[in-house]
């Protein structure tokens, strides 16, 4: 029994200790008064050591629940910080992005360059060059083609809008016969065709040519739904983003690239 009363006391001098020390000196009297705490320890003597250590235990395991799940929302907080302000999540890894597509090769004109350019994708993944067009984009898709790709994925159109000066009948009877060439010369290959990436008011302006854009994608849509292959329409991952367009407010910088990646990646399912 003295034992007992001995290590209920000792617990009671830990306590009060850990009271004085945070009311910073305080009388006696005033914590009485506006802390309750010594009636409290008082209390606790009257208790068995086993059920005073199981109280703090309890408050401990409280405290630390308490704490996980506070770093558990700063967690999701942050998470949701990551997203981009059109709601999409952060551009999947580079270095990801380029194993999946390491066997599907992307033909296309200067706005596909970007994936060279800012080394997205592989050198060995895309053939793009500045000014081609469906009607000239032969030689480059025969190139693609004899890389034996497992996908095969087409950006063109952007310089049909001048060189078709507006007339979207041209531009889809010059892309379907890209399509006969590919599908007489691998009939099974997974093909995907982008829509033409959209331009700000301030290019229509300086080239009102360039005010086709809408028309030129309807048309090539409903070619694509003729031959049944799908059409990618990634136009709305510029929306609210006119800082990702270049100064001629046509082709785009580095930061929606790796975002039109990654919707051809899950139309391809690679």
């Amino acid at each position: 029994m003295k034992q007992r009363k001995t290590g209920i006391r000792f617990l009671i001098i830990l306590l009060l200790s850990s009271v004085f020390a945070w009311l910073g000196g305080r009388t006696v009297q005033k914590e009485k008064e506006e802390f309750p705490v010594v009636d409290w320890i008082i209390e606790l003597e009257q208790k068995d050591t086993g059920v005073i250590k199981a109280e703090l235990n309890a408050r401990d395991e409280a405290e630390r629940q308490q704490e996980e799940a506070e770093n558990a929302a700063s967690s999701a907080s942050a998470e949701e910080g990551e997203q981009e302000g059109n709601g999409s999540p952060l551009p999947t890894d580079r270095e990801g992005l380029r194993q999946r597509f390491g066997q599907a090769v992307i033909v296309g004109d200067s706005v596909a360059e970007g994936f060279i350019d800012y080394e997205i994708l592989n050198p060995s993944s895309i053939i793009a060059q500045k000014g081609l067009r469906a009607d000239s984009a032969g030689e480059d898709i025969e190139k693609a083609l004899s890389l034996s790709p497992s996908h095969l994925f087409l950006s063109i159109g952007l310089n049909d809008l001048e060189y078709c000066a507006g007339d979207s009948s041209r531009f889809v009877k010059e892309y379907e016969e890209r399509i006969q060439e590919i599908r007489e010369k691998a009939p099974d290959l997974p093909v995907y065709i982008n829509a033409i990436m959209p331009v700000l008011p301030a290019a229509v302006e300086k080239k009102p040519v360039l005010g086709y854009v809408d028309e030129f994608n309807a048309a090539l849509k409903e070619l694509c739904e003729t031959w049944g292959i799908p059409f990618l329409d990634n136009g709305d991952i510029l929306e609210g983003h006119e800082d990702w367009y270049q100064k001629d407010s046509v082709h785009l910088t580095s930061e929606p690239y790796t975002l039109w990646l990654t919707r051809m990646e899950e139309a391809a399912g690679l």
